[in-house]
């Protein structure tokens, strides 16, 4: 791989910008520059991650620089975005469709709404965890700012669909949200979660242990009173062990806060 030039690879970028509306030809120029900054020399002692799509094992910066000369054009272009994020997405090469997710992201919402009812077929057919990722975080970030309410909306059917899959992308992006630092409507977020949340189980138990230490870091009074009401009203069995088997890698106040009720619990169905 050759040293990154940053002059170069901005011209580079640019020229890339240049094709945004041709989708062929963008994808063929882009693969020239993921090829030319591809690392072939690895040390014997270093680790090579494996991918399960091909992977052109590109350095992260080379990326965002294109995505920089991308982002003002998703913004003034969204139509020619929409359908460079498809090609980029059908590229199917791992950089293709971390960038796929990141022009989805920077597309106003208004035209990225018809665009993100694929989310579900391309997360579907994501065998990697970084796309997975970019696709539930970076795909989703304008819609989370400029459409709260289509975005609950997304998360609502997927965390009440009796898919598990489902119920973890809900999860999984509900994180970036509540990361966010002026996030205040957890109401919202309580409400959409809790069929996720009676629902829980082995396969979904560390997405929610994620997604309610993310929960604590906006409110531990709130998060441990929701906890307490789930747990109060004839919880099914399932999800006080799926608790459980969580509570380890919460908070030592919220671990605490959910022995006492449980404890209490207990005590209240015991007697007579």
């Amino acid at each position: 791989m050759p040293a990154i030039d940053l002059a170069r690879l901005k011209t580079q970028a640019a020229g890339l910008a240049d094709k945004f509306g041709q989708p062929d030809a963008f994808i063929a120029s882009l693969n020239e520059i993921l090829d030319f900054y591809t690392n072939r020399t690895y040390r014997l002692t270093q680790i090579v991650r494996r991918y399960s799509i091909p992977a052109y094992q590109t350095p992260r910066p080379v990326l965002r620089q294109i995505q920089s000369e991308l982002n003002p054009l998703a913004r003034s272009r969204p139509v020619e975005a929409v359908m460079l994020t498809r090609a980029l997405w059908e590229a199917g090469s791992l950089e293709s469709r971390l960038l796929a997710a990141s022009l989805l992201g920077s597309i106003p919402s208004v035209h990225a709404v018809p665009a993100l009812t694929r989310l579900p077929e391309w997360l579907s057919r994501s065998t990697e965890r970084e796309v997975r990722q970019a696709l539930l975080s970076n795909a989703l970030e304008r819609l989370r700012r400029e459409n709260p309410d289509t975005f609950f909306t997304i998360l609502e059917n997927w965390l009440a669909s009796p898919r598990p899959s489902w119920q973890i992308w809900g999860m999984q992006a509900l994180i970036p949200l509540l990361q966010e630092p002026d996030f205040e409507n957890l109401p919202a977020v309580f409400r959409i979660l809790r069929p996720a949340l009676k629902a829980a189980g082995p396969t979904t138990q560390l997405d929610l242990q994620a997604c309610i230490s993310a929960l604590e870091q906006v409110s531990f009074i709130e998060t441990l009173a929701y906890l307490r009401e789930n747990l109060s009203d004839n919880p099914p069995l399932l999800l006080v062990r799926t608790l459980r088997r969580i509570m380890p890698g919460l908070s030592p106040q919220l671990q605490a806060g959910l022995r006492e009720t449980m404890r209490a619990q207990g005590e209240n169905n015991s007697k007579p």
